[in-house]
């Protein structure tokens, strides 16, 4: 004798039916779309904060250094030995590609600006990698 549909079965289970599998199916669906949907996606900020060196202008002397990630030097210049070595950031202009190096702070630049279209730079910052600070004309220290 088949047991009729919706009927409890040993154990309290009822027997699934075929619309109650359509449901399920359909929101596994969706998991898994709104999972590849969001998976892709780089994280602007993670990739902006992520540098595999740091860059450092002294404000009194000019001179640009890098070092490896994990060595820090600073706040005292290693060529004038003043007390004036600050670290930078990047800006990258949207329109062109262009890269900005700037102090992070304590500069009298002001606000930047796109060196070749003259865009402000609002809202662009980065920490700029190795590649960055080399062509930036920044020598390698040790620290």
């Amino acid at each position: 004798m088949p047991i009729p549909k919706n009927e409890l079965v040993p154990g309290n289970r009822r027997l699934p039916t075929p619309s109650m599998s359509r449901r399920g199916a359909a929101l596994l669906w969706l998991l898994a779309a709104a999972l590849a949907m969001t998976a892709c996606k780089k994280d602007v900020a993670v990739e902006a904060s992520d540098s595999d060196s740091n860059g450092y202008l002294c404000l009194k002397c000019g001179v640009k250094l890098y070092t490896a990630r994990s060595t820090f030097i600073g706040p005292h210049c290693p060529k004038c030995n003043e007390d004036t070595l600050m670290d930078v950031v990047g800006y990258r202009c949207a329109k062109d590609g262009q890269v900005v190096i700037q102090p992070r702070r304590g500069s009298r630049l002001g606000a930047p600006v796109c060196e070749k279209c003259q865009a402000p730079l609002a809202n662009s910052m980065f920490l700029p990698r190795e590649k960055d600070l080399k062509a930036w004309g920044a020598t390698k220290s040790a620290g």
